[in-house]
């Protein structure tokens, strides 16, 4: 996969189903791209972590999802 872009914000996308993976990138063109997808030389870099969360509604969307199996 080549991409033009060199920025992007980190994502967790499809929380609600805990038999995907969850970390993407999305990129300024609106495209988002599971980490999974990038190839093995492909990298990235963190330049922010989230903000910590303040509200209850914040606290809920930060939560992982707990595999049971």
């Amino acid at each position: 996969m080549s991409l033009s872009h060199t920025t992007a914000i980190f994502r967790q996308i499809n929380k609600d189903n805990a038999y995907v993976h969850h970390d993407a990138l999305e990129f300024p063109d609106g495209k988002i791209v599971l980490l999974t997808h990038l190839f093995q030389d492909q990298e990235a870099t963190v330049l922010q972590l989230p903000a910590q969360s303040v509200t209850a509604v914040e606290v809920k969307e930060q939560e992982r999802l707990h595999y049971i199996g």
